[in-house]
């Protein structure tokens, strides 16, 4: 009897092996393409990528019971796929929940097609599956197979900033794997008495190609690194196109770069798996923000940093709850800030783009949205998360043209703040703060201890936080062209504090949110932009010169791309997130509670029926009259002299706005220049100014050098002197850009 049920274990656990190992690698090859899709924006939704993950897994465990019927087999697989569809779409609030009972009544078609499209990815992937088990049978089909996926992962790799070289070593060890097993199964054909030997005997075979392998993997681990010999096409890509390479992502082969260290245009950013490289000023209007209070408009928030940059969580992913038309947005309640006090403050949001967004922007924290496109329509494309304070509109729905929200901007009671005490939080509270207090088990020990040396004074937690914000934005300088080359660290933060010390808006935020949590402050990440450019001209001449001053007043903002911009929130217990603004020549808007002002007892005014002294001469009717005159025309001068200082210094202001706005144009205008020369051959080097360049290319070309210091004076005027640009040097300028252009 032991003998029998050793037998039959041993049967259940090696029957028919090679099967087995089979419907096992190519699962585990399939799941490759899987994890690349998932690693492209917008290409899968997470949805769809679990109910594939969870498709694959079905189909291999079934297929590794190979006494079942193929019948009752694929009849199995298909339940299975439409229950995993159910399940999974039901857990993302997809679909409505659904019974079993439901399948089996008459409406069985309406609920599979309430399943649709993810059904079709699904059924896919169960067809693609038993599709690549057939395949594999044939070494020649393994090599195609595995020449062909390998080679477009390898081509989407070396050309984007997506990372699958794990993935294709994977395909390579499954290829291979495939390959020795088809290998096994022509020694069946051709040699049955070996082939039994073998199958009842798999690991005589098994662990010597297995050490084998192992002992390889082992060699190669230890083997020194050396660097490569040839640029690797992504390195070879963009140094071409005169990009550069950010090479904390782990990709690419440091070149030297032959035009100015350019990666992209400035602009909300939709993927901040890796922070750094350079950027060109775009600006290009975005919106307008007519709104009762000047603020940042606020996009997105992150909490997970893997060293490299930015990335969303499970749990963010799944925190969504529908919006409904005026109806108060729910607040955290795992971190409650129940004792600030707010700001209502109303924006109307116009876009000035056809762009898609994945949220709606508004300054922190939202309450409720008021209408979408002027009415109440369209709001089951609205989600909240209280957790992040975020508005996630989906992109399966056009995007609003406009729209209203309403917000409550915590007050900064600075004294209160400091006077918060220190208390240990309850295991509720901690569960909720973990992962505001993540950091990467590789960050360098010494971000840590400047963290520690910064706030070692400080006395509370608000200290603390205003501490590190005033470090950073007076320690470090601001550029949107970083000196990438002196950085060798991986981490991006320590990169930034150690090593290249200049930066734009990530490096600065990223970094407070590191330093925060290293001392021990519940910190997050926040994108969005920042306040934009009022509209003085829509003003008018009704507002006093205070209200013109105040850079936190009403009225309506442009915002461009160019105001993209990255800040910080950190969390105080009861009082909520409270933003900060560490970087460097920015300064973000902030309500601040009122001054109650100071009454001077020396100044009251006497009451009405108090008796006048009796010594109190009478003053005669005509001398009122001859006060009121006086009174009145000094009123009058005044006036005129307040009106006269008041569209002078509008006009003033008019005028330097529209001088900046021409520095701006004059300097786009020689950026474009510099473009067409460069596809004509004149090319700027890395280590030459404007100046020395039109030097050398009006050597090469002396028909062009008139023309070249005309252009080059305006643009040193523009880019390096306090004196303005008037009409006449841009009109001047464009005119011969476009002539270069023409002759060239």
């Amino acid at each position: 009897m032991s003998g029998r049920a050793m037998n039959w274990r041993t049967r259940l656990l090696f029957d028919e092996w090679p099967h087995r190992l089979t419907v096992l690698l190519s699962g585990v090859f399939l799941l490759q393409l899987v994890l690349w899709f998932q690693k492209e924006d917008f290409w899968w939704l997470p949805e769809t990528v679990l109910i594939v993950q969870l498709t694959l897994l079905l189909v291999a465990v079934l297929e590794h019971i190979p006494w079942i019927h193929w019948m009752l087999r694929g009849g199995l697989q298909l339940i299975g796929i439409i229950v995993i569809q159910t399940k999974v779409l039901e857990r993302y609030e997809v679909i409505e929940p659904m019974t079993l009972g439901s399948f089996f009544s008459s409406k069985l078609f309406l609920n599979l097609y309430e399943l649709t499209p993810y059904l079709w990815f699904g059924l896919g992937a169960w067809v693609a599956y038993l599709a690549m088990i057939w395949w594999v049978e044939s070494k020649w089909r393994i090599y195609f197979l595995l020449v062909a996926s390998v080679l477009a992962l390898c081509i989407r790799d070396s050309f984007s900033s997506v990372y699958l070289w794990p993935q294709v070593a994977v395909m390579v060890g499954c290829g291979l794997f495939l390959v020795i097993l088809a290998h096994f199964r022509r020694l069946k054909d051709k040699d049955p008495a070996a082939w039994r030997q073998l199958a009842d005997y798999p690991l005589s075979i098994a662990v010597p190609v297995t050490g084998m392998i192992v002992i390889t993997l082992l060699i190669g681990i230890a083997m020194p690194e050396v660097q490569p010999t040839f640029t690797d096409p992504y390195t070879a890509w963009r140094a071409y196109r005169g990009e550069p390479m950010n090479f904390s992502t782990g990709k690419g082969v440091q070149v030297s770069a032959t035009v100015d260290a350019m990666d992209a245009s400035s602009g909300y950013s939709r993927n901040d798996r890796f922070l750094g490289s350079g950027f060109q000023f775009d600006y290009t209007p975005v919106m307008t923000v007519d709104t009762t209070h000047r603020g940042y408009w606020r996009g997105e928030t992150l909490s997970l940093y893997t060293g490299r940059g930015w990335q969303e969580t499970e749990q963010d992913r799944g925190s969504w709850t529908q919006v409904r038309a005026d109806s108060t947005l729910a607040s955290d309640l795992r971190l409650p800030g129940d004792q600030m006090k707010t700001l209502e403050v109303t924006q109307t949001v116009t876009l000035l783009t056809e762009e898609k967004y994945p949220v709606l922007f508004g300054a922190f924290a939202a309450q409720k949205v008021v209408e979408l496109n002027g009415g109440r329509a369209g709001f089951e494309a609205l989600g909240w998360s209280a957790s992040q304070g975020e508005l996630r509109y989906s992109e399966r729905f056009p995007y609003p043209q406009t729209y209203t929200i309403v917000s409550q901007v915590p007050i900064i009671d600075e004294e209160a703040l400091r006077k918060l005490p220190r208390e240990v939080p309850s295991a509720e509270v901690r569960v909720a703060m973990a992962p505001y207090l993540q950091l990467p088990n590789q960050l360098p020990e010494r971000v840590r201890a400047l963290a520690q040396d910064i706030t070692k004074t400080a006395t509370n937690d608000y200290d603390k936080a205003k501490m590190i914000e005033q470090y950073l934005s007076s320690s470090f300088s601001y550029t949107n062209k970083p000196d990438l080359t002196k950085g060798t660290s991986r981490d991006f933060v320590d990169r930034f504090l150690f090593e290249v010390k200049q930066g734009y808006c990530d490096y600065f935020s990223t970094s407070m949110v590191v330093l925060a949590r290293s001392a021990g402050l519940p910190a997050r990440w926040v994108k969005g932009y920042s306040s934009g450019s009022p509209d003085i001209d829509q003003q008018g001449f009704g507002l006093m010169p205070e209200e013109l001053m105040n850079p936190d007043a009403a009225g309506r903002y442009t915002v461009r791309n160019s105001d993209a911009h990255s800040w910080v929130e950190v969390y105080f217990s009861g009082y909520g997130w409270i933003p900060f603004e560490p970087t460097a020549g920015f300064s973000m808007p902030r309500a601040l509670p009122e001054i109650e002002p100071v009454v001077d007892a020396s100044a009251v005014t006497p009451p009405a029926d108090t008796a006048p002294l009796e010594t109190e001469t009478a003053v005669k009717p005509h001398y009122y009259i001859i006060g009121s005159v006086i009174l009145a025309a000094a009123a009058l001068l005044l006036f005129a002299i307040w009106r006269w200082q008041l569209i002078d210094l509008l006009r003033e202001r008019k005028r330097r706005r529209r001088a900046s706005l021409l520095k701006q144009k004059l300097i786009v205008e020689c950026e474009r220049l510099l473009r067409i020369f460069r596809r004509h051959g004149y090319v700027r080097e890395e280590h030459e100014t404007l100046r020395e360049a039109v030097r050398r290319w009006s050597a090469k070309s002396r028909w062009m050098k008139g023309e070249l210091d005309i252009v080059l004076t305006h643009f040193e005027k523009a880019k390096y002197g306090k004196e303005d640009i008037t009409e006449e040097d841009f009109r001047q300028t464009t005119q011969i850009v476009e002539r270069l252009r023409s002759q060239m």
